[in-house]
């Protein structure tokens, strides 16, 4: 039964704006779930990351300057997402929070290269640990690239890491870095989270904040050549998509 109290109309304990943010971001969830679930399921759609600048944005079209410099044409469609990323820190990164990590093994010790602290509403995102892409060290001043744990990745100067998506258990700060146990359905990583990697989260963001030069990260699936994207994670305020 729908209510109505100070001009919102009410739908059980939620408003209509509440209600209508919450579906918006488990929309976002499935976008970002989406190339996964897609790679899994055909053989003609492969999982495809793409990282760089808008050079351009014309009719259903983004092209993005990569970091290897080139210019790689991606496809919007309806269901296209546009998450907005914005600046986290180590304070938020306490039992419960769902993040996600991708990290570089030295030994046994995982480092972060970078954390993404989701919203509750996306809790659950593409859970696991799994191979990831070669990234840029985050945790070298120097700023050469290494691999990273998300678990795909040799290139000169790059490292292959691996991704780890799931909820803090625990959390201990010692010396400006801060130590988490991140636990997920049939698992669980202890990473080390230096103090210069970055941490950020999301927010509803959308399609007209995609303006030329704009840092994008997209999460989508290639076929015949052509890149689909599921989420574009858009940069704002000099805050990078997360890698």
């Amino acid at each position: 039964m729908n209510n109505h109290m100070g001009g919102r109309a009410v739908v059980g304990c939620l408003t209509l704006f509440e209600l209508t943010e919450h579906n918006m971001y488990r929309l976002l969830a499935l976008a970002i779930a989406a190339s996964t679930a897609l790679a899994a399921t055909t053989a003609v759609a492969a999982p495809e990351r793409v990282r760089g600048t808008v050079a351009a944005v014309s009719g259903n079209t983004l092209t993005v300057r990569t970091t290897l410099g080139q210019n790689v044409p991606v496809l919007f469609t309806g269901k296209t997402r546009y998450p907005k990323v914005a600046p986290s820190s180590l304070d938020h990164l306490d039992p419960g929070a769902y993040i996600g990590t991708a990290t570089k093994s030295i030994g046994d010790q995982l480092i972060a290269h970078e954390v993404v602290v989701f919203p509750l509403s996306l809790k659950g995102t593409s859970e696991g640990h799994y191979a990831w892409d070669r990234l840029t060290d985050t945790t070298l001043s120097a700023g050469s690239t290494t691999p990273s744990a998300m678990t795909n990745g040799p290139a000169s100067g790059t490292v292959d890491s691996a991704m780890t998506n799931g909820t803090v258990s625990s959390a201990n700060a010692s010396g400006g870095a801060k130590q988490i146990t991140v636990i997920y359905k049939g698992g669980k990583q202890v990473i080390l989270v230096p103090p210069t990697a970055p941490i950020v989260t999301y927010q509803l963001g959308e399609r007209a904040e995609l303006t030329a030069g704009t840092a994008v990260f997209v999460n989508g699936v290639s076929h015949d050549s052509m890149v689909t994207a599921n989420a574009v994670a858009v940069g704002t305020d000099g805050v990078k998509p997360p890698i």
